[in-house]
């Protein structure tokens, strides 16, 4: 399996710590920051020649620091620079075609660099793996109250290890 990283982003919703220049992801609240957390679930599932991250120009940097902080590198050919931020949408597609590009075939989970996932949550990954040869795979969680900014998934049929969502 291949980790995707995105690691873009303009630093507004962590506002002032965050920045343009130095977004969310690359703070270090603790010992690590999101980023660094992120791309060690990643080795965990990939190893370090399975990870792609897709950043911003003004970012690329910030990433491969982090990465070496890590005592880990991270190939050219690795490191996705967009030289225009086009959402998440763009990121992921061009990070697959330079995977199917390198690798032929595979499969592939997305990370927001950005988001905190506990162990069990790589247990669910690894576990839909069958599901993701021939299938997308969305993961989600239970709402506890109704939020505009929330993507909704809704379940409409049970499959072994899922659900066929509408």
């Amino acid at each position: 399996m291949k980790s995707i990283i995105l690691a873009g982003g303009v630093g507004t919703r962590l506002w002032p710590l965050s920045r343009e220049y130095y977004p969310k992801q690359f703070i270090q609240l603790d010992e690590k920051s999101l980023f660094q957390r992120t791309y060690e679930r990643s080795l965990r599932l990939s190893g370090s020649n399975g990870i792609f991250v897709v950043t911003s120009e003004i970012h690329q940097y910030l990433v491969q620091n982090q990465v070496e902080e890590l005592g880990q590198t991270l190939d050219d050919e690795h490191l996705l620079v967009e030289p225009v931020g086009k959402n998440i949408l763009p990121a992921i597609t061009w990070a697959l075609q330079r995977i199917r590009g390198m690798d032929g075939n595979g499969t592939a989970v997305v990370f927001p660099s950005d988001h905190i996932l506990g162990d069990g949550a790589l247990d669910q990954i690894r576990a839909a793996m069958p599901l993701a040869q021939d299938r997308l795979v969305t993961f989600g969680i239970q709402p506890s109250s109704p939020h505009t900014g929330y993507g909704y998934i809704k379940p409409v049929a049970s499959i072994p290890g899922g659900f066929i969502v509408d």
